[in-house]
């Protein structure tokens, strides 16, 4: 008897496996049996088999904008509704341009001292308090961050901050003059945690939800401080110089640059661009390279905001209570050498950010923002 097929709902995930696995080849057969089990049954799909199919063009559409092949990317694009995707500039990492004068980003290099970043990289590890105790891994986790009050040093995380704002003073120092309030989070990927993180603003989050998208403020300057080296399994830092309801605006700049991380490389940006982490290539990763990722941002804030009280389950821009459980963890690093003034690290820039895909009617939008309904999806996603 012949063998039966798998339903897509059976492949998708197989493909899933594969591309975590890096194995190319697997990924494409199995998203390609998807695809065809799919649009070859003549009864009705499940409801499984319908999101599987969607998906499954997700992911073909993904692998065609990694590999270059975007004829064929934005026609499964367009089947599924979507009408604008990151550019070929941007997908393929082209930052030849010479960055413009008003694109504010800088990239330091060597800034930190090494015991602190060993320090952060020990304290933060994968099976650290600190992810437990704020429930990190919990599907319904809503954002949260901690506040840093200039000039204490609780824990390293504020020895951190403390120590970056020698480097604020070089790339920006009107903002490290005024800013009186540090807002710092921390994010770790594992090797099957390639998909990126969505395009998004860093905002006051509790403004944003009791506003209800009304009220829109940013940091002055976000930071993204790397505490791992690169690898091809997860992406580069993607930031944009698009800015909160300017996604179609006249006249507006329409630039961004990739930067890719490396152990204790500071990046800088203006705080209103739109930023996040393009998706990994785990069939480029070598035997040598780190499969995982770890990095801690920071939101420099010198306009108006007021911290909350430490809470459980954890919020946006909390105080730290010396006497939790994980800041005893953490701890601090005893003895530094001294600062550094580190060096500037080149950045070129990819032009534009955004390509227009042609799609008979406009689809359900997907994970990462990588892809849009349309250009101005952003804004709704996150303002309204």
């Amino acid at each position: 008897m012949p063998r039966a097929l798998l339903r897509p709902s059976a492949l998708l995930p197989r493909a899933v496996r594969c591309r975590t696995a890096g194995d190319l080849l697997g990924e494409q057969q199995a998203l390609h049996q998807c695809l065809e089990q799919a649009e070859g049954r003549r009864r009705p799909s499940s409801a499984a088999d319908v999101a599987a199919l969607r998906t499954a063009r997700f992911y073909m559409a993904l692998q065609g904008c990694q590999l270059g092949n975007f004829r064929q990317a934005d026609e499964h694009l367009s089947r599924l509704g979507l009408g604008a995707r990151l550019s070929d500039a941007i997908w393929t990492e082209d930052c030849s341009a010479p960055l413009p004068p008003e694109f504010f980003v800088r990239v330091v290099d060597d800034g930190l001292p090494p015991e602190l970043v060993e320090g952060l990289r020990r304290a933060l590890h994968p099976g650290s308090i600190y992810w437990e105790d704020h429930g990190y891994t919990r599907r319904d986790l809503e954002f949260f961050s901690h506040a840093h009050r200039m000039g204490e040093e609780v824990h390293v995380v504020d020895q951190l901050i403390e120590a970056l704002r020698p480097l604020l003073a070089r790339v920006a120092p009107e903002v490290e003059a005024q800013a009186h309030l540090a807002e710092w989070w921390a994010h770790h990927r594992s090797r099957e945690q390639w998909h990126g993180h969505p395009m998004h603003f860093d905002t006051h989050e509790r403004l944003l939800r009791d506003s209800r998208g009304a009220c829109v403020q940013n940091p002055a300057i976000s930071t993204v401080v790397y505490l791992s080296d690169d690898s091809p399994r997860f992406g580069p830092t993607l930031v944009t110089s698009q800015r909160p309801r300017e996604s179609d605006a006249a006249g507006a700049l329409k630039v961004a640059t990739l930067v890719r991380p490396r152990r204790g490389r500071v990046l800088f940006f203006d705080g209103r661009y739109l930023h996040g982490a393009m998706p990994g290539r785990p069939w480029l990763e070598r035997p040598e390279d780190p499969d995982r990722r770890l990095c801690i941002m920071v939101g420099w804030w010198t306009g108006p905001i007021e911290p909350a009280p430490a809470a459980d389950p954890p919020e946006p821009v909390m105080l730290t209570d010396p006497a939790a459980r994980w800041v005893r963890h953490l701890g601090k690093v005893p003895t530094m050498s001294a600062g550094r003034p580190g060096r500037m690290a080149e950045v070129g820039a990819a032009s534009p950010i955004w390509t227009d895909v042609p799609a008979v009617e406009q689809g359900e939008p997907f994970f990462g923002r990588f892809f849009l309904t349309h250009r101005g999806q952003v804004d709704v996603d996150l303002f309204s």
